[in-house]
């Protein structure tokens, strides 16, 4: 055990050398798509090894990018999950614990260095908490956040009609780099995606399981709804509505990939996909739902990246962060990181180069209870979080006493806690986990109460 800690420390000072970043050398010109896919599991993707998914699309992209095997989210939550993306910093750096609360003003994400650079810059949102009021909007001179609300139960634009005012941008003349970012919920509760992909996964099934927020809230006996009876033929029903979803968001996907297809776009166009966190399955008892804990379901994500000049079809083992994106991106469009950057540049890895190991650290947004009750102020610090030196994985629950300890090398799916078994290991990633809780912490933050209905709508509050 003291040789396994002793090699996880040089990892770790490998991380500290890795903040000096290299000088940048790709073209200004590059044109940037950043692809964020809301509440999509990396196990259900076929590029992912999910034998069952109708998921061609996106298939297709992985196998001419980098995929990265092992990627994790910092927040099992939309709003601060993208915050870590666009910003590249752990959200609870930023004070935006979850949805409803606000980039800071003084935030400068990707939009605002790609736009100093002289980029065209435009945002495509498919929903209302990623809205203008989230203080996304920062450096896009187009944020499209219109929603149709009375197509589900919940305030929402399908896939479809997003990418189509993407392209409607990107085929608008210009001599300017760009830089867009798409965004669709599609994968997201409430699970109703349109025929034929309502009946694709599970046709025989002729129970009550719709996929509403109304039935799902009911199984979780929360939201003020009914307890509702279910049993595995409901659960593999709504899984299956869920599968029906990715398909249906991979289909919609399908125009937007053969733009970038096009050799005279790929030529010069730099694209990451990534969701941003996953979803519960009724894995560990937590039933279609996200934000409680920090199981891989919710924080393990897919990740790909394409770019010219470098290497394609390539899977990355080495464990990834989503806040690699941001400074993946900059390096890719031939921009300096700033300093206060978490992350590392992937891209280094499509060119035969190395990148330093990272201790990955992430955290749940939920029971909202655990926050002070007194004018709703952030106090983070009681919720589950984790320290992630691959291939050891410590979840900390404070407010229910958990300690657990996994190797996902062997036990991917978290099934055994083996905390008892490896104490220095426990204690060495605790002490990881306090030194970047406390070093990450923000004292308190407010959400802003023009927002609360907003999440409300979603089944959050």
């Amino acid at each position: 055990m003291k040789q396994v800690i002793t090699a996880v420390l040089a990892v770790a000072m490998l991380l500290v050398a890795g903040c000096r970043q290299r000088p940048a050398t790709a073209p200004v010109t590059l044109n940037v798509v950043l692809v964020t896919l809301d509440t999509l599991r990396a196990d259900r993707l076929g590029c992912y090894g999910y034998a069952a998914a109708r998921t061609p699309v996106l298939d297709a992209f992985a196998s001419s990018s980098l995929l990265f095997e092992q990627a994790t989210t910092a927040s099992n939550n939309t709003l601060p999950s993208h915050v870590a993306i666009l910003c590249g910093q752990h959200p609870r750096r930023l004070g935006v614990p979850r949805n409803g609360f606000e980039v800071p003003p003084t935030q400068r994400g990707l939009a605002v260095l790609l736009a100093e650079r002289g980029y065209e810059t435009a945002a495509f949102v498919s929903c209302s908490v990623l809205d203008a009021t989230s203080g996304l909007r920062k450096g896009f001179a187009v944020y499209d956040d219109e929603f149709d609300i009375e197509e589900v139960d919940q305030e929402q634009r399908r896939a479809p009609e997003t990418v189509q005012r993407a392209l409607h941008w990107l085929n608008t003349p210009t001599t300017k780099p760009r830089f867009l970012w798409l965004h669709c919920f599609d994968p997201h509760y409430p699970y109703t995606p349109p025929p034929p992909y309502d009946r694709m996964f599970y046709p025989e099934y002729s129970g009550p399981a719709d996929g509403s927020i109304r039935f799902i809230a009911g199984i979780l006996g929360s939201h003020g709804f009914p307890k509702i009876r279910s049993g595995p033929d409901d659960y593999r029903r709504l899984a299956a509505l869920y599968d029906g979803e990715i398909a249906f968001l991979d289909a919609s996907l399908a125009p937007l990939f053969a733009y970038l297809d096009r050799p005279e776009v790929r030529a010069h166009t730099a694209v990451a996909v990534v969701a941003d966190h996953g979803e519960s399955l009724t894995e560990h008892g937590y039933y279609f739902d996200h934000g409680l804990d920090v199981y891989q379901p919710s924080m393990h994500v897919p990740l790909m990246v394409r770019a010219p000049g470098r290497s394609t079809g390539r899977r990355i083992a080495a464990p990834v962060q989503t806040v690699d994106i941001f400074p993946t991106l900059l390096r890719l469009a031939g921009l300096d990181v700033p300093s206060a950057a978490d992350g590392r540049d992937l891209s280094l890895l499509g060119i035969g180069k190395k990148i330093p190991v990272a201790i990955a650290f992430g955290e749940a947004c939920q029971p909202f209870e655990v926050e002070t009750a007194e004018s709703r102020a952030w106090r983070n610090d009681a919720k589950a979080q984790f320290a992630l030196a691959w291939p050891w994985k410590l979840i900390q629950v404070p407010y229910l006493g958990r300690n657990e300890l996994y190797r996902l090398d062997t036990d991917g799916i978290e099934s055994h806690d083996i905390a008892t078994a490896h104490p220095q290991m426990r204690a060495w990633l605790s002490e990881q986990l306090q030194n970047w809780r406390r070093g990450a912490a923000v004292d308190a933050q407010r959400p802003n109460p023009a927002n609360l209905d907003k999440i409300r709508s979603l089944g959050y509050l």
